[in-house]
């Protein structure tokens, strides 16, 4: 039903179907069964597959003239009503003189999202996230750490670490 648009995107974005994969946690296969519109997505799938490519869940879903159930346009509708929060990332490190944070709530840009030292050397950042689960590190004067305030992790596909955001409604 959606996969012309992810097969689109995916492509817009450079990404290979193995490293789209890799950042929803998915197979290969899966990625070419939701692309060839074999495979349907769950609500909380299509919502995560939105956040890696930065677009909402309209811009999958509004595809020239598609035809869905009632289940599926309740669900449609109920993921545009999800509001999102303020969510606090923060990292005790006064020595560092750069911090910047990353994770599957920008498609672990190596650039992040640039974090402000307060005067007590906790860097802190603000980022309005819908409810679900987040995957994330801070990048500290170039090298990557996991949050060593919180235990909730994750082994990536990598074999290393992330920290581990679970956003409730």
């Amino acid at each position: 039903m959606f996969g012309s648009r992810i097969k689109r995107l995916r492509e817009d974005k450079n990404f290979t179907q193995d490293g789209l994969a890799r950042r929803l946690g998915v197979s290969r296969q899966a990625i070419c069964m939701w692309e060839a519109d074999k495979r349907g997505l769950t609500a909380e799938m299509l919502t995560k597959i939105a956040g890696v490519f930065e677009v909402s869940v309209d811009e999958i879903v509004r595809l020239q003239s598609i035809s869905v159930t009632r289940k599926e346009e309740g669900m449609i509708t109920a993921m545009r009503r999800v509001k999102e929060k303020d969510v606090e990332f923060q990292l005790n490190a006064p020595q560092a003189s750069k911090v910047t944070l990353t994770g599957s709530f920008n498609s672990w840009s190596t650039n992040g999202i640039k974090m402000l030292k307060g005067k007590n050397g906790a860097w802190k950042a603000n980022l309005n996230l819908k409810p679900g689960r987040y995957e994330y590190k801070f990048i500290v004067d170039g090298q990557w750490w996991t949050d060593p305030a919180n235990k909730n992790t994750s082994t990536n596909s990598y074999g290393s670490i992330n920290s581990v955001k679970e956003v409730t409604a």
